[in-house]
């Protein structure tokens, strides 16, 4: 249980490292790097949900 609780804590302390990098060196805008993540994130989330539909 330790090693399960230690491997998710690395893993969002990953992701939040690589977003905060990835938001300081981009060449866009602010708005348009939330818009842009918004779009990402609207387009696999429709993904998923049309997996889900499959089955």
């Amino acid at each position: 249980m330790k090693h399960s609780v230690c491997t998710l804590v690395s893993f969002l302390g990953g992701m939040l490292v690589g977003s905060v990098v990835t938001m300081l060196v981009t060449p866009q805008s602010g708005p348009e790097l939330r818009n842009k993540i918004r779009d990402y994130v609207d387009h696999e989330a429709e993904k998923i949900r049309c997996h889900c539909d499959d089955k």
